[in-house]
């Protein structure tokens, strides 16, 4: 894309799509290449955040860095004063800490509309100065998400620039891992293992499926082009979930990476600040330690592999009658699903406004998105196949690329970290 395209999209997106403009008056340098964005709610220790990031690998080109403190204008009195504090301590730090190579900024989002004032909002308002900043540059650059929480690997800022500047992918998953070694808390490291382990296990078994948008989706370690954010609508405002949505918007848009060359190691603590996620997780640990971590059925990924891999002939299948023979095919639970969801009526759809197969599989996949998928998970948990032991489920997926082995619950962790950093 011609860089001088981007103030067009920016301003077009900043009309439709924009929460506020541009607020911060330093304009870029005209070489940044990265702008990181990290929001910052009730956060006593953003400075290690932050400390990290000055501990990376020095880049090419100067990378700017976008902190949102922000908070809902219900805020307790306890979470106003502790973003105060985090504001005039960062603001210290940042005139010792600020240099050509590194920029940090400050952007006070405090009083926001109590029906969205979350983690999406905040996302939303850093993300959208930072395609500002890099539409009056103007370049075409890399956004990227990372949570004050969150700490990163030496490397991180030189392989994001690397990998951006080589690959120019519209969006990317970086690698993460719970940095177990720095939990002392047994029950909260016990917690935080099998926690990440779900994960993992939940995007491994898509891949098992053929599910072609099986990537992580995890807020402190992902990031998208300029254009592309724009394009796509921007961040959502969700509370909770934002980067799941987030992420299933871009993936489709072709030129997405997973990044493993690098690590961004989250936060493994208790946190209420949304009602799912890592720190709900761990507070429903430490609730019940004793209880059985369960996942997904492996059944319910089986299934969804029969539609995936029957897509070709679903291109032929226009009429009622070859659908009825091919989902015959199909289990109980897969093909009542399809019922609900109005499949054929569907399926008709998306073959009358396509003339090839490339086109109909692209299409299919729009419909058959990251969200579509998670609500059949749900459907065969909730009718056909209850959740079983995650550890059980984790081995038994594991088991078909590494034939009768048993495993600890460390070492099936680790197993699914190799493959995801070596995919």
């Amino acid at each position: 894309m011609p860089q001088k395209e981007l103030p067009e999209i920016a301003e077009f997106y900043k009309k439709r799509f924009g929460y506020a403009a541009e607020q911060i008056a330093n304009p870029p340098l005209a070489d940044v290449k990265l702008i990181i964005v990290i929001p910052c709610f009730n956060e006593p220790d953003l400075i290690t955040t932050l400390q990290s990031l000055t501990h990376c690998t020095p880049t090419a080109h100067p990378v700017e860095i976008i902190v949102v403190v922000n908070a809902g204008k219900q805020a307790s009195p306890a979470i106003i004063e502790q973003n105060q504090l985090t504001k005039e301590k960062v603001a210290s730090w940042i005139k010792v800490h600020n240099s050509q190579q590194l920029i940090f900024h400050i952007i006070d989002a405090e009083n926001l509309p109590p029906k969205h004032a979350g983690v999406g909002l905040a996302r939303k308002i850093g993300m959208d100065e930072a395609l500002y900043r890099f539409a009056s540059i103007p370049y075409n650059g890399l956004v990227v998400c990372l949570d004050a929480d969150c700490t990163v690997a030496p490397n991180y800022l030189e392989t994001l620039e690397k990998s951006f500047l080589s690959l120019q992918p519209n969006g990317c998953a970086i690698y993460f891992e719970h940095n177990l070694t720095e939990v002392t808390n047994p029950v909260l490291k016990e917690g935080i293992m099998y926690y990440e382990l779900f994960l993992r296990y939940y995007i491994h078994a898509l891949r098992y499926s053929e599910y072609p948008f099986a990537v992580h989706t995890i807020g402190s370690a992902m990031a998208v082009r300029a254009d592309i954010y724009a394009k796509t609508g921007g961040m959502n405002r969700r509370k909770a979930g934002e980067d799941f949505y987030f992420i299933h918007k871009i993936i489709p848009q072709g030129q997405f990476r997973n990044i493993t060359e690098t690590t961004v190691f989250p936060s493994a603590r208790i946190s209420d600040r949304v009602p799912f996620g890592t720190g709900k997780a761990q507070q429903d640990w430490v609730n019940l330690p004793n209880q059985e971590k369960t996942t997904y059925n492996l059944q319910t990924f089986q299934d969804l592999k029969q539609l995936i891999t029957h897509i070709n002939q679903l291109y032929h299948c226009v009429e009622a009658g070859q659908y009825a023979t091919l989902s015959r095919n199909f289990s109980d639970a897969l093909r009542h699903f399809l019922e609900q969801e109005n499949f054929l009526l569907k399926l008709k759809e998306t073959r009358q406004n396509t003339n090839s197969l490339p086109s109909f599989h692209k299409r299919f996949f729009y419909w058959l998105d990251g969200f579509k998928v998670l609500k059949f998970v749900h459907f065969a948990r909730d009718q056909y196949y209850p959740n079983l032991p995650l550890l059980q489920e984790a081995s038994k997926l594991i088991n078909y690329a590494n034939a009768s082995k048993s495993f600890t619950p460390i070492e099936l962790l680790q197993s699914y970290r190799n493959i995801d950093k070596h995919q």
